[in-house]
């Protein structure tokens, strides 16, 4: 059974429609559209609003109970609804359920006349007692079922919308998309024939649709938002279907407007803080969470969001306070994001030590997630632990193997240049690490659109396996480096050092070949970018 939404054909529907909701309304439209525990919150804190027909709210409260096997509460609360509205035939209808639950069908019977008595022409009751029969076993009562549903049609001359519900919620259960999609159309229209709008179904046609076609779902919540503007069910299923959908910029902009809506929940905060943060808007996500921490502070989610979106806001001090509430919170399970920002956040906050058992951490839970290697390494390098850096960097590279980038293949030619110079000059290690690093920026200068800074750092690599006497092979790669540089006219100013890097080493290579003029070349070339090198002009004098 529902309570409906009747709208003036003079004013329109959305008119009405906007001045009808709210209150303990919502929880009916909810319970009706099977979201049981959202309806059972709007029930409970609207009970003693003075709108709220009792009769009605206590129905449904029991409704809810029978459902989650209260069954004592359940009768209470059916009990209750009698007292406060007799000339309802519902809550009879409630208490003929239990009957029918505990075996005893004559006692349901008498229950179910009792409500049909109050009003003979209301083929909703109808509908519910057919209801009531396959809530309890839609095989064994059958029979029932098909008698009332049959007398409903006849009372209502086939327009009872709960009927058609009814089907539809039987067609579903036996996953029958399109009969039941089908039921569903019939109560909207035979209810838009009579200046009534049937959220339930709106919404329960969405659901049946979502999957084999979710435009077609959102397209018939889009609608019922039109009709009923107000309605946090209206408003709460769109943002949900948005959500289902992947859609999550119009997720969280549905959600925002339903935000409003004095029935919305804690949890639907909780999401739409989440949104809000995966769209980038941080500030305001920042602000939802802590909104929702003033009325549940340990809210061990919401300290999660205040942590991300700090951290997005580079507020480390701010994350980090949160971080520390989240990892100390009671019962809270942790994910890979969890560390791997925690993580970010202690690196930034110089905390290099704590960062890397975060980074560990998240690699742990979460080991097919590479991208956190490359963390590892650079918290390894700012701990000026090299060899440990670019162990973590070149097990990266080994697990993506073709995914690995040029960047990430120069970074790890980077770390074992780092590893190279912290280890004797002159050892065999040293020269290992230098010969690695080489082996992988020549990989990355292979396919690189510019090679000047990679042939320069392979320069360095040289020199570091082979010590400070220009060979052969350092000075064909400084001419690989300036033939690079070269090509634009401006890297005479924007990369001084590296023109006077290899400049010198080219005139110190022809000096040692005993090649004076084409060393006198190069140190001309070196007073060319370096016009103040008094040092090198009086050298040049005695040259």
């Amino acid at each position: 059974m529902k309570f409906k939404f009747v709208f003036s054909i003079l004013l329109g529907a959305s008119a009405l429609g906007a001045s009808a909701q709210g209150g303990y309304q919502d929880g009916v439209d909810y319970y009706n559209a099977d979201r049981f525990e959202q309806a059972k919150i709007i029930l409970n804190n609207t009970l003693n609003q003075p709108q709220t027909d009792k009769g009605v709210a206590y129905y449904y409260l029991g409704s809810i109970d029978l459902r989650e096997g209260k069954t004592a509460d359940a009768k209470a609360k059916f009990e209750e609804g009698i007292k406060a509205k007799p000339e309802s035939g519902f809550n009879y209808i409630g208490l003929g359920e239990i009957a029918l639950k505990n075996g005893d069908k004559k006692g349901a019977e008498s229950q179910f006349k009792a409500a049909i008595n109050t009003d003979k022409k209301n083929a909703a009751l109808l509908a519910a007692v057919a209801r009531a029969y396959f809530n309890v076993d839609p095989v064994t009562y059958k029979k029932e079922i098909d008698s009332n549903i049959a007398k409903a049609m006849k009372v209502s001359k086939n327009m009872e919308s709960d009927v058609y519900v009814l089907q539809g919620d039987m067609a579903a259960k036996e996953h029958n998309v399109g009969e039941a999609a089908g039921k569903y159309e019939q109560a909207i229209e035979y209810d838009r024939q009579k200046g009534v709008i049937n959220p339930e179904a709106f919404v329960k046609y969405a659901n049946v649709y979502i999957k084999p076609n979710p435009d077609f779902a959102i397209n018939k919540l889009k609608e019922l938002n039109e009709l009923l503007p107000t309605s946090a069910l209206a408003q709460r299923e769109l943002a949900e279907k948005y959500y289902d959908n992947n859609q999550f910029t119009l997720a969280a902009q549905q959600y925002g407007k339903y935000m409003s809506n004095p029935n919305h929940f804690q949890q639907d905060e909780q999401r739409y803080s989440g949104l809000l943060y995966f769209g980038q808007d941080y500030a305001k996500s920042l602000q939802v969470a802590e909104d929702v921490l003033k009325k549940d502070p340990d809210n061990f989610y919401m300290y999660r969001m205040v942590m991300l979106n700090n951290a997005a806001l580079k507020n480390y001090e701010a994350a980090d306070a949160a971080a520390q509430k989240l990892f100390a919170a009671p019962g809270a399970t942790f994910t890979y994001t969890d560390y791997v920002t925690y993580g970010d956040v202690l690196e930034n906050l110089g905390q290099n030590e704590k960062a890397l058992q975060m980074l560990e951490k998240a690699h742990a839970t979460n080991p097919d997630k590479k991208d956190v290697l490359i963390k590892i390494s650079a918290a390894y390098s700012g701990m000026k632990d090299y060899a440990k850096a670019a162990e973590f960097m070149q097990k990266y590279v080994d697990e993506a193997g073709d995914e690995a980038s040029l960047q990430e293949i120069f970074v790890l030619s980077n770390r074992y240049k780092n590893l190279a110079i912290s280890l004797p000059e002159g050892s065999d290690e040293r020269k290992a690490a230098a010969q690695k690093g080489l082996e992988y920026v020549d990989m990355a200068i292979k396919d690189a659109a510019t090679k000047a800074p990679l042939y320069r750092n392979r320069a360095t690599l040289l020199m570091v396996r082979d010590g400070s006497t220009p060979t052969d092979e350092l000075a064909e790669t400084y001419k690989n480096m300036l033939a690079e540089y070269d090509k634009d006219p401006a890297n005479k100013t924007k990369n001084v050092d590296g023109y006077k890097s290899a400049y010198n080493v080219l005139a110190n290579y022809y000096l040692n070949k005993n090649d004076k003029a084409t060393a006198r070349e190069y140190y001309n070339k070196m007073l060319e970018v370096d016009p103040n090198n008094n040092e090198l002009r009086e050298y040049l004098k005695k040259f």
